[in-house]
This record gives structure tokens, sequence and C-alpha cells, in this order.
């Protein structure tokens, strides 16, 4: 073995060595790579998926605040269809005739003496004329009556608009089934 044959033997290890080196550096640069491509891959799922939630709850959200705000239009629209219906029914009381209104007074004055000793009476100037031979004055109501006791600490009132109140306040639940047919 001569100097060249050395000198070759060595140049082929180092030539082994190195392709060996080269080898196992790509090998690792390409697991290096991969596992980079995993970790991207893995970050760009969460990311899908945080966004597909975030995506999700700010649709549910905004279902929600217009589901809110459609109730909410849906019971004002409700509201104001009773309080036409209650306007309605003034009016309608308002001009009822006198034979119709007499009528009521008279029902009105008999269930009123069942309640208390009637002293004194208050109802529309219209009304009055209904109700002769009695200690009455006239008060700004669309009719009906207002009673009070001789030391005026009881007072009955059936008014009709003390009458309309009162179903609104009863009755308010039914007057929304009939209307609305739930």
């Amino acid at each position: 073995m001569g100097l060249e044959s050395v000198k070759e033997e060595i140049l082929n290890n180092a030539k082994e060595q190195a392709a060996s080196l080269i080898a196992e550096a790509r090998k690792d640069a390409n697991a290096m790579q991969k596992e980079a491509e995993k970790r991207v891959e893995e970050a760009k799922e969460k990311i899908e998926t945080e966004t597909k939630r975030m995506i999700d709850i700010i649709k549910k959200q905004e279902f929600a605040s217009v589901e809110s705000e459609n109730k909410k239009m849906l019971l004002e629209a409700k509201k104001e269809v009773i309080e036409s219906v209650f306007s309605q029914a003034k009016k309608t009381l308002e001009s009822i005739d006198d034979k119709q209104r007499d009528k009521y007074i008279k029902k009105i004055l008999e269930r009123t003496k069942n309640e208390i000793e009637i002293a004194y009476i208050y109802c529309n100037k219209r009304d009055i004329k209904f109700l002769k031979g009695l200690n009455v004055e006239p008060v700004n109501i669309i009719g009906g009556l207002m009673a009070e006791n001789r030391e005026k600490n009881i007072r009955v009132d059936y008014s009709f608009e003390t009458i309309l109140q009162n179903i609104k306040d009863n009755e308010l639940q039914n007057l929304s089934k009939i209307l609305f047919f739930y």
C-alpha cells in the first residue's frame, strides 16, 4: 500500500462518511420538515376548528338577538292591538244610545246598592237624567257611576273606564288567546 492507495482509501472513507452524514442530515431534515408540516397542519386544523366555533357562537348570538328583537316587536304589536281594542270599546261605550245607557246605569246602580248604602253618586252629565231623586254630581267619566256612603269613606267605582281597566287587568291573558289564537 502506497501513499497513493492510503490517500485514496482516506478519500473514499471521507466520501463515504460525507455521504453517510449527508444522507443522515437529509433524513433528519426530511423528518424535521415532516414534523414541521404536521405541526402546521395541526395548527391549521386547530385554527379552523376555533374559527368554526367562533362563527357558530356569533351566529347563535346574532340569531338570539334577532329572535329577541322579533319577540319584542311582536309583543309591542300585540300590545298595540289590545290597546286599540280597548280604545274602540271605550269609543263604543261613549256613543251608546240613551236607552242602552239607562239600562246600564240602572244595572250598575242595583249592583252598587248591594255593596254599600249609597249617599252620593257621581256620573257623567249625560247620565244624571237616569238617576232622578238621588244625590248626583257630575264628574268627567264616559259613563257608569261611582258611589260613596254617607261618611265618604267607602267608594264603589263602576265607571266605564274602571270597568274596562278591570277587564283589561283581569282578562289580558284570555284576551290575548282570543285575539292571537294561541
